[in-house]
Parts: C-alpha cells; structure tokens; sequence
C-alpha cells in the first residue's frame, strides 16, 4: 500500500448538503478541532456559494465569510475549499495568504474543461494548491480523459481527483480507471478519490483506490459519519481504522467524540445513508438529484419513483433536465389520478 495516503475531510462542505451548510461558526471551529486532534491535516472548510449566512453557515459568498474558521489555523494543517466551475464568477478570489484556505478544489463537469482550466490556472497564478475534480468521471471515453490528462500536465495543478459522481461504480471499475490515469497523468501531480455511497461501495471503492500500486502522494476523501448528499460518503472513520491497522496514526476515540458533540445531532433531525431511491439512482447511471427532485415533488412510492427514473432519456442523465423532468412527473401523476 502507498505510504503517502492523506485523508482528506469534507464533512463541512459535502454534509452541507444535509442540512443546507447550517453549520455555525462555533459548531464547524469544533469540527475542525476535533478533526485534526484525531490526526487529520487535510480539512475542507466549506464551499463557495449564494446564500450562506455569515457566521452560521459554511456556504460562502466571499472568502472573508471564511476567515473566522482559520483563526486557529494550524501550521502544519491545510485548509481547503471547494468552488464549483458553474458560477465561479459570483466570487472575488484574494491571493492566498494566512487568512485564507491553502487549497482551492474546483468542480468541472465535462463540458467544462477548457473553461475551468483557464480558471484554475488564474487560481495557481494567486498563489493556492489546486485540486481538480473531474465529476462523473465514468462519462468521459478514453480518449477524453486522455486529452483532458495533456491539459492537465500542462497545467501543472497540485493534485487531480477522479469522481464516482452518480456511485454506480464498483471496486474493480476504480482500479480500471485509477490505472488508466496513473499510466498518463504526471509524476508530480498529486492524485485524489471521491466516492459516494449509493449502492454502498465507497469504503471498498476507496480501498481499492488506496491500494493501486504507486508512490505518489494520494488524497483519498472522507466526512464524519459519512455525512453528505443522500447516501452520503466514505465514512472517514473507517478510513482513519483501515489505515491504522498499517501504522497507527489517528486517534479514533476523538473522531468519535467529534460525532457525537457536533454530528449526530444533526444526523438525529436530518437523516443521511443508504436509501432505495439513491440506489436506484445508481443502477440507472444517472444523477442522484432526478431522486430528489421527484421525492420532494410528491413521488414517494417506490415503484412509482423507478418508474419516473426509467422515463429520463439517456442523454438528460448527467444532471437534472427541469423540463423533461416536469414532463415525466405529469405523466406519473396524471396517470394516478385516473386510477
């Protein structure tokens, strides 16, 4: 196994998607502290976007929002934050500094490339590591990924993430691609994993990742509780005890209490994990938010659910089509009304 894997905690930014990032300041300073006593040194804070109340959310709309989070920065600790590509423009970007994030981690869907490589490299120009997330990596062919590893060695970015965005992959699958990007992707470019847990793989996913034989630094990405959207992500104390049985380096017990002052609250008026609609999300090599959005429109049968989900055309799964979504939903209901 590499000797250079680092967890990397996103319970702040990935979780906000349980609770819309209703994280106080004083809530996520104990998340952070609790995370790096238990061992971590890699912790994102949150994510840019509209929205976020200042000082009672971990969504923000300028990086100042973020710097009350940083006052106990430690030096031997890095700090990130994740933009997404789609509306980067709505923020200010300072040069990095001590009161702001070490790290920058931009999202980029495919049809995004050329866009977010001009903006990542104004984000290393001011001075930040950059990570870059290629989500639903799975959809990319062959020569895609290949040409969008020459863009990236090009670049130069601190690390390169593959994504299993929709969690309809299996550990085999990331062994598959982990190699495929390893043969091409640079030798000082870090590499990193996300996962997701929809047909609860991301623990054997992020092991198989892990375990890909190389000798470059690797990230792999983990939230506490495995706190995030729907199924939600690698739990990251299962990450801490795998990696422990090599080399004992995190203190679980504090992880634990970490949970329990600050997460499971949370977990206790939200809930978060396997569930069949993600499941099926899954299974169709679609986007977990076509679940969601027929849930909070009125479909909670299940049937009726993977019926709608079998209505999405193959060309609108990549992420949420309104329109022929709302199409699908009026003929799923106004077929219940006529029975």
């Amino acid at each position: 196994m590499n000797n250079k894997i680092h967890i990397l905690d996103c319970t702040l930014r990935d979780g906000g998607y349980v609770n819309d990032w209703e994280f106080d300041s004083n809530l996520a300073k104990g998340v952070i502290d609790g995370l790096y006593e238990s061992g971590i040194r890699v912790i994102e804070i949150g994510i840019m976007g509209i929205g976020g109340e200042a000082g009672k959310s971990t969504k923000f709309s300028s990086f100042k929002d973020a710097e009350p989070l940083l006052e106990n920065r430690k030096k031997d600790c890095k700090y990130a934050i994740m933009i997404n590509q789609t509306g980067f423009e709505n923020f200010d970007i300072p040069n990095r500094s001590e009161k702001t994030v070490d790290i920058i981690r931009l999202a980029y869907f495919k049809r995004e490339i050329h866009d977010a490589m001009i903006f990542a490299k104004s984000l290393k120009d001011k001075g930040y590591e950059v990570f870059l997330q290629a989500m639903a990596t799975f959809m990319y062919s062959d020569d895609e990924i290949d040409d969008m590893l020459k863009k990236i060695n090009d670049l130069k970015p601190q690390a390169f993430y593959i994504v299993d965005s929709f969690s309809n992959l299996f550990p085999e699958d990331i062994t598959s691609m982990a190699n495929s990007v390893l043969s091409r992707l640079n030798r000082d470019i870090d590499f990193g994993f996300h996962a997701h847990n929809n047909i609860q793989m991301a623990f054997a996913n992020a092991i198989a990742f892990m375990n890909v034989e190389d000798d470059r630094k690797i990230y792999i990405d983990g939230s506490i509780y495995g706190m995030g959207r729907g199924a939600g992500n690698v739990p990251v104390e299962l990450l801490m005890d795998y990696l422990n049985r090599r080399v004992k380096q995190y203190n679980i017990e504090v992880l634990l209490k970490t949970y329990q002052d600050y997460i499971k609250p949370i977990f206790e008026q939200y809930f978060w994990g396997y569930t069949h609609p993600y499941y099926l999300t899954a299974s169709k090599d679609m986007n977990s938010v076509y679940s969601w959005f027929f849930m909070n429109k009125g479909i909670g049968d299940i049937v009726e659910l993977n019926k709608a989900l079998n209505m999405i055309k193959d060309s609108s799964k990549y992420t949420l089509m309104k329109d022929e979504a709302a199409e699908v939903l009026i003929k799923i209901q106004g077929g219940n009304d006529e029975k």
